[in-house]
Formats: C-alpha cells, sequence, structure tokens
C-alpha cells in the first residue's frame, strides 16, 4: 500500500477496512498512525458494513470467470488487462468511468484505434491545466449528484425489507454463529451461540454483547431475544450489575493494564480476578478470545 499506492496517489485521510488479520495486524495499524490515517473497521460477520468494495469484488470475479473459461491456472496472468477493460467501464452509479473520474479524460483503448475520436489540440500548457481541472471538477460534480440519486433510491428499496430489532440493556440475547469450526460439520452445528447479554447500544444497529468472558459488537439482525428463564449464573449476574449502572456514566469506568476505559474495541475478562482487559493490551485477538474456555491475565 505504501509503495505502490500512496506514493502514486497520496496519503487518504480514512481506511475503511473488514477484519482480515492483514489489516488488524500491528505493523498495518503502525503504519496508519505514523502517516496520520483514520482507521476504521467493519463489523464482524457482515459484508454489508463495506457493501461498495464487496459488491465490486462480485463484478472482479465475474469478468475474471468469463475472462479465464477453462484456462484455471493462469487466470492471475490477466488480471491487469481485466482491471484496464473496468476501468474503461462506465459506471452504473456515477455514470462515468473510473478513468475518467480519477484522470480527467478518457485512455485510449483498441476501439479508439478503429474509430479514432478528434483529438483536441492545445496552445499552452497553462491551457491544459485548466481544462484538465475543469474536466475532472465537472465530472465529480455530476457524479456527486447521480449518487445522491442512486443512494437515495437503494436506501428506499433496503428498508423495503428491513426487519429492524431494539433491545435493551440487560438483554439475554441469542448470537447467530456463521464461523466454520475446524472439524465440525457446518450443517449439523447449532445456528444460534449464548446466550449473551446485551451491555451497550452503539447505534441503532449496533450493540455490544459480553458472553461469558468476552465482549463482541455485533449487528441487530444476527441477534435474537433469548427467552429462556433459567439462565448461567454469570449472565444473571451481569444483569444484576447493569440493573444497577443504569443511571450512572458507564465510560467514567476504568480497566485494564492501561486503566483506560472501555473504548468499543474488542475486550476479555479474567476468569479468576473478573478484571477486564483491552485485547490489543493483553495481546490476544478477538478470534482467540472466542476459542479461550478460560483466560488468565498477566496479573493473576
Amino acid at each position: 500500500m505504501v509503495n505502490q499506492f500512496f506514493s502514486r496517489f497520496g496519503i487518504p485521510f480514512e481506511i475503511f477496512t473488514d477484519r482480515g488479520t492483514n489489516f488488524e495486524s500491528k505493523l498495518f495499524k503502525e503504519v496508519c498512525c505514523l502517516l496520520g490515517i483514520d482507521k476504521k473497521r467493519t463489523t464482524p460477520y457482515r459484508p454489508s458494513a463495506n457493501g461498495k468494495v464487496e459488491r465490486y469484488n462480485r463484478t472482479l470475479m465475474e469478468a475474471v470467470r468469463c475472462f479465464t473459461a477453462n484456462r484455471q491456472d493462469s487466470w492471475d496472468v490477466n488480471l491487469p488487462q481485466i482491471a484496464g477493460a473496468l476501468r474503461s467501464s462506465v459506471n452504473r452509479s456515477t455514470g462515468f468511468t473510473p478513468n475518467k473520474m480519477m484522470l480527467g479524460r478518457e485512455v485510449y483503448t483498441p476501439a479508439d484505434l478503429v474509430f479514432p475520436s478528434q483529438k483536441i489540440k492545445f496552445t499552452t500548457e497553462s491551457e491544459y491545466v485548466s481544462r484538465l481541472e475543469n474536466s475532472i471538477k465537472d465530472a465529480h460534480d455530476q457524479a456527486r449528484e447521480t449518487l445522491k440519486a442512486v443512494q437515495k433510491t437503494r436506501k428506499r428499496d433496503y428498508d423495503l425489507r428491513l426487519n429492524s430489532k431494539t433491545y435493551k440493556v440487560g438483554d439475554p440475547v441469542y448470537m447467530l454463529d456463521t464461523a466454520h469450526k475446524k472439524g465440525t460439520c457446518y450443517k449439523l452445528s447449532f445456528k444460534w451461540d449464548g446466550p449473551g447479554i446485551v451491555t451497550q447500544q452503539i447505534s441503532p444497529y449496533l450493540y455490544r454483547i459480553r458472553h461469558k468472558n468476552v465482549v463482541k459488537t455485533i449487528n441487530h439482525d444476527r441477534l435474537k431475544i433469548c427467552k429462556e428463564t433459567n439462565l448461567p449464573k454469570w449472565a444473571n449476574q451481569e444483569i444484576d450489575r447493569l440493573t444497577g449502572l443504569l443511571g450512572v456514566d458507564s465510560d467514567e469506568t476504568i480497566y485494564c493494564l492501561c486503566r483506560q476505559p472501555d473504548d468499543g474495541s474488542f475486550m476479555i475478562q479474567c476468569d479468576w480476578c473478573d478484571e477486564w482487559f483491552h485485547g490489543r493490551c493483553v495481546n490476544v485477538s478477538e478470534e482467540e478470545g472466542v476459542r479461550i474456555r478460560k483466560y488468565k491475565c498477566p496479573n493473576c
């Protein structure tokens, strides 16, 4: 990214990624910190949180599939040509090609050799720069207007199928588990894990859920209310604790080795001292935390 992207197109103000290990690595985080990039990430197991990228990945894979046909052993050899063809294709959302949006002009393709277009001649360098600047500005202004209309239409269509669910702090819930565990059959595995306890409502659709000694951030459409009356002991204790804190600002509570408040990142609880720790401070990732049956903190 540093050598091939940032050096050519500049450093972005913000990067939005999924939770792949390459993006969650210490190296990637330190690079973002060094370059002043605000790094954000998607909700776990929710590809639609980064829908634009996922949708274009599907377009790219369809193009690769059509191009390779029976030559699947050399699909990567032709990627630059496939990407060049996609950059020359008009995007349905913006109404322009990626080349036009990025360069302010269309690049020459094999079709231009057969049907050449009229070339524009410039007398001075400043005339070319001025025309290029106006071309890029006009393309971006028109693209923004088109995107507003497209986003409004897509949001309307999406909301028609949206089944919003609301949960309160302290509610016991089940969590949809779509992860495939090694050595088990996915079709024979339980689809719902839990119960967990809602500890915080981050947004109208995002909730923080405590499940035993692990805290997760989960979207509302991956939760369902738990109607069991015989809850585990730890769940009843957590409900009692949250009921007593409903009138208290939980952000003032400090945790972990760093003695900092809950900042929304992954946390894990020690089964010996019941203290909570930020995963980054004790070098435990969210994926590792799910697999740990009993966690012992450095102090214990």
